[in-house]
């Protein structure tokens, strides 16, 4: 689903539900001004083309995870989807993507504690296979995190002279 396939009522949808992801289809409803069946079949289709997760967001400080690093890791040769296999399981790992630029990857480590993170630096991950090298960087105050992240924010719902809902 491309950005192009999105109407107001999605975006106005998507942004009730990233304000109170536990909302009422009745109560987004009401406010969007449309029936509460319109509500509940575009959240399912949003769903089914994979745009919307509803997902309850753990706040890894608030469960004693209070350690987070951004590592850099360059790849040997031929070994990138061994070494995404293996940290995908890792549970200390919460987010590793493929880069382009000065590390074959970045991951994000969330620990209990900097002894924690230590053991996973030097026991888990200079262990893995095909791990050439890496660059540690400590996150020492959180100021947003993803799912704070509203692209369609600016874009308040706009009603026409019909009570039809239009893009701003």
């Amino acid at each position: 689903m491309t950005d192009g396939e999105f109407d107001a009522l999605d975006r106005a949808i998507l942004l009730e539900l990233q304000r109170d992801g536990r909302a009422p289809f009745t109560g987004i409803a009401a406010r969007l001004q449309v029936a509460e069946g319109t509500v509940r079949k575009r959240v399912s289709r949003l769903v089914e083309r994979g745009v919307l997760r509803l997902v309850g967001i753990i706040d890894p400080a608030r469960v004693g995870r209070t350690i987070q690093a951004i590592v850099g890791i360059r790849i040997g040769d031929g070994h990138l989807e061994q070494v995404v296999d293996h940290l995908r399981s890792l549970p200390q790992v919460r987010y590793l993507g493929v880069s382009a630029g000065a590390y074959d990857l970045i991951v994000e480590v969330v620990v209990a504690s900097n002894d924690e993170l230590y053991h996973f630096l030097t026991d888990q991950l200079r262990r893995v296979p095909g791990v050439a090298a890496s660059d540690t960087s400590m996150i020492l105050k959180v100021f947003k995190d993803r799912f704070e992240w509203r692209p369609y924010e600016d874009e308040q719902p706009v009603w026409g002279e019909a009570g039809e809902l239009k893009r701003p």
